[in-house]
């Protein structure tokens, strides 16, 4: 299933990626990078593709609204607030990844080279040199999952 890049955009995500830039604009680099605010505004635009479809998309656009409005405070979150920010983004993520078959950045790159990796041990046991086998392998792995990566970013699958 190839999807439109050029999605149309509710309501309700551009007031969320607004509140969500605000904050970007207002909190410290270390808590913008703590928060994963890049990370929401994505979760948020995939949510908001999905949610006329899906009625557990629909939900998370309401859990998506929740997480918006209590990092007004951020700074004051306790340690059991944070991680349950951190559990819902987490949530959301699987739900998009396994529901919508929707991968993370380098999820590809990642694969790749570990399988490069073993494919590589393996033919540098057969022409007995890992010396060579090995990188070789990790070389090819990166070159495929580079390639499906740009692959899914094209099609739209990326969070």
């Amino acid at each position: 299933m190839e999807m439109n890049v050029m999605e149309t955009r509710s309501d309700w995500y551009h007031r969320t990626a607004q509140t969500i830039n605000s904050h970007k604009i207002t909190l410290e680099k270390k808590a913008v990078k703590k928060y994963k605010l890049d990370l929401l505004l994505r979760l948020a635009a995939k949510v908001d593709n999905f949610a006329n479809i899906c009625g557990e998309c629909q939900n998370f656009k309401q859990e998506i609204t929740r997480l918006t409005a209590s990092l007004g405070g951020a700074v004051q979150l306790s340690k059991e607030e944070r991680k349950s920010y951190s559990r819902s983004l987490n949530t959301i993520t699987k739900h998009l990844q396994k529901e919508h078959k929707l991968v993370t950045e380098g999820h590809y790159l990642g694969i790749g080279m570990m399988i490069g990796a073993g494919i590589g041990t393996i033919l540098g046991n057969v022409l007995d040199n890992t010396g060579i086998g090995t990188p070789l392998g990790i070389a090819i792995g990166l070159a495929v999952g580079s390639y499906l990566d740009k692959k899914a970013k094209k099609e739209g699958r990326v969070i």
